[in-house]
């Protein structure tokens, strides 16, 4: 088993992840330069095999390097439009084999029951492998720290794990690790600002994974977001800078 496993996530290549999510490129195409490089499976964006075609989809069904985490953006509404989009990231999850799915619920507090109860039906859709890892994203119902954890107090959190981002806010990660312990299953690797890539900013990045340390995070991670995004959406410069945050959070582990 790999230790402290690093993904790439795919939308952080992604030009179109905000505009037309129509994708720009084949994954399966990158797939041996991902490897090569030392990334240890893909965080796989939804529309990379949604709206991919037949070929493109087989392909990445049949891989023999994983989609170690599927990344959806479906909803946990009961509107008809978000039902029909939770059937159809089930079956992909399915043909993918994908033991990790990163989702987000709404941002209305009012609705958290009706979240929840369209989480769990959804989860009995899923492989008994796969788990649930529900980022806490800015603008959801879950993402302060005391709400995520009356949310899931009471599942199983080797079923339903949780996501923050590393972004160099040390006090915010050790936050979530008090609170949540071995239920923070994965972080998302934010490095996307200037400052992130001078001595200071990797040294903030090596402290935080100095807390992840005393905490014993055993959890993976995944380069989300580099420098670049939504400014020099070139796909080799986004790549070469995802892998510099790749060495930075391996070096930092050492």
């Amino acid at each position: 088993m790999i230790e402290h496993p690093v993904y790439i996530a795919t939308v952080c290549l992604e030009r179109n992840r905000w505009g037309s999510k129509q994708p720009s490129f084949k994954v399966s195409d990158w797939l041996d330069r991902f490897k090569t490089d030392g990334f240890d499976g893909i965080e796989l964006w939804e529309n990379h095999y949604l709206l991919a075609d037949e070929s493109e989809r087989q392909t990445l069904a049949k891989r023999a390097w994983p989609v170690a985490v599927y990344n959806t953006y479906t909803g946990f509404t009961d509107d008809e439009a978000d039902t029909a989009n939770r059937s159809a990231a089930a079956e992909a999850i399915h043909k993918l084999e994908a033991h990790g799915v990163k989702y987000n619920i709404g941002r209305d507090k009012a609705r958290l029951d009706e979240y929840r109860k369209n989480l769990l039906e959804w989860s009995r859709q899923l492989p008994a492998v796969t788990r649930l890892l529900c980022e806490c994203h800015g603008g959801t119902a879950v993402e302060k720290v005391e709400d995520a954890s009356a949310f899931f107090n009471d599942l199983d959190p080797e079923r339903f794990g949780v996501i923050v981002h590393l972004t160099g806010d040390c006090p915010e990660i050790e936050k979530w690790l008090t609170a949540l312990g071995d239920r923070l299953a994965h972080l998302h690797i934010q490095q996307r600002l200037p400052e992130h890539a001078t001595p200071e900013g990797q040294r903030r990045l090596a402290d935080c994974v100095g807390v992840l340390k005393e905490h014993g995070y055993t959890g993976s991670a995944a380069v989300e977001f580099t420098r670049g995004i939504g400014k020099d959406e070139q796909l080799e410069n986004l790549y070469a800078h995802a892998l510099d945050d790749l060495k930075a959070y391996r070096e930092a582990w050492k």
